[in-house]
């Protein structure tokens, strides 16, 4: 084990192992090989990005452990603070080489901020230690021209705005719990929306005429003059019936025919 590791996990107080921690190197031989296969592989027929997921703060709280990383928001936030810091630097350094590449024009960052009902963080820790660590990695991929991509499970509708002012573009998955037709009416001129489709209740214990009906209104309220990449609120689990696959894969391409006047 690398001496600088070494210490990390060996130090006597998260305060020590934080400080001690040093990120990989991002010119590490062989990091960007599956890039450029991936770009050659699938860069013609496909929208091929860098995928960002496990971002920013899940990254830190998947070294520290949540609860760890949320009690040290409130009694030790300078060292939370560090550690944000040093994992954004690897990320925009990351950032910085993945602009020179191939992709398509467009960055990805992935944090769970929301839960079902309302934001996973409080605005003011948003504000104070996440917002300034995502303009860093946004201004990356800003400053080359490209878009900024941002996943993220919940309802975080209250942090629309705040993100949209440093650069995002769109935002993956929307669920229904972020009150669709508001989203669409205040920010659908600024953001690019991906999903909407209930994966929850809709799709594993509608009807079929009701995934059709569901479905479509979501598709002409998201779809209205553009700016909605149409998929499902989340991934389709095993418990959602094959007939109601059929059925929104059906209605969306009805939708899009009707879209297009074919």
């Amino acid at each position: 084990m690398p001496e600088r590791i070494w210490e990390a996990v060996t130090s006597d107080t998260l305060e020590q192992r934080v400080r001690k921690w040093t990120p990989p190197d991002p010119d590490h031989r062989g990091n960007f090989e599956w890039c450029a296969r991936d770009i050659q592989t699938y860069g013609q027929e496909y929208f091929v990005f860098p995928s960002g997921y496990f971002g920013l703060y899940e990254r830190a709280y998947g070294m520290v452990s949540i609860p760890a990383l949320f009690e040290n928001v409130l009694l030790a936030p300078k060292m939370v603070s560090e550690l944000l810091d040093k994992i954004t630097h690897y990320k925009v350094e990351m950032a910085k080489r993945f602009v020179k590449m191939d992709f398509a024009p467009a960055g990805h960052v992935g944090d769970d901020l929301g839960t079902q009902v309302g934001p996973f963080v409080p605005p003011q820790v948003y504000r104070d230690l996440l917002q300034p660590q995502y303009k860093k990695l946004f201004k990356v991929y800003k400053d080359a021209g490209w878009h900024m991509m941002m996943h993220s499970c919940g309802c975080i509708t209250s942090f629309l705005p705040e993100l949209i002012d440093i650069g995002l573009d769109y935002i993956e998955p929307v669920q229904p719990c972020m009150d669709l037709p508001l989203i669409k009416r205040e920010y659908g001129k600024y953001l690019t929306f991906q999903g909407g489709i209930d994966t929850q209740k809709l799709l594993p214990f509608g009807t079929p005429q009701e995934v059709r009906q569901g479905a479509a209104e979501v598709i002409r309220l998201l779809g209205k003059g553009g700016g909605h990449v149409i998929a499902p609120s989340q991934e389709v689990m095993k418990d959602v019936p094959l007939q109601n696959i059929v059925a929104l894969l059906e209605t969306i391409v009805a939708e899009r025919a009707t879209a297009h006047g074919l």
